[in-house]
């Protein structure tokens, strides 16, 4: 019985609800890197990583007052590692960030099916999103500070 009770803890350690509070998490940390002007649509600059450094490039594709979208694009400084790219949604209505495509792998379910045909983990969402929230603390130790007119 107590076996039992630990493996549906352990199971139900990332579910939805985990899963909405770090997309609450990261809606805090993002909304301060964005202007809400129109004219102003990227933010590039570089990020320490070890002796060299990468070329981080912001997008904002869609800027709207309900939900807007935006792309992330970091440049490796090593050529042999490829470039990452996140596509993030954020609704301004319900205050919430998702990552919705990661390296143009789209993620729909909240837990997968292991294996699968595109390898990807159980809790592929939830790692997205996580990476999402330690890049953007990593962004703000590195120096980046918050734009003054900022989303919200």
């Amino acid at each position: 019985m107590i076996k039992t009770k630990l493996l549906k803890l352990k199971n139900s350690q990332r579910g939805l609800n985990q899963l909405l509070r770090l997309y609450e998490r990261n809606y805090q940390r993002i909304i301060n890197f964005f202007p809400t002007q129109k004219s102003e649509k990227h933010i590039n600059f570089f990020i320490p990583e070890g002796q060299l450094n990468s070329k981080i490039s912001i997008t904002c594709k869609n800027l709207s007052s309900h939900t807007s979208v935006i792309e992330v694009k970091k440049s490796q400084s090593i050529d042999l590692i490829p470039d990452t790219e996140i596509e993030i949604y954020i609704y301004h209505d319900a205050k919430m960030a998702e990552v919705r495509k990661f390296n143009g792998k789209k993620q729909f379910w909240l837990r997968n099916k292991y294996p699968n045909k595109n390898m990807l983990s159980k809790d592929e969402k939830y790692q997205w999103n996580y990476f999402l929230g330690e890049f953007l603390k990593h962004v703000k130790k590195s120096g980046l500070s918050p734009v003054k007119n900022a989303l919200y």
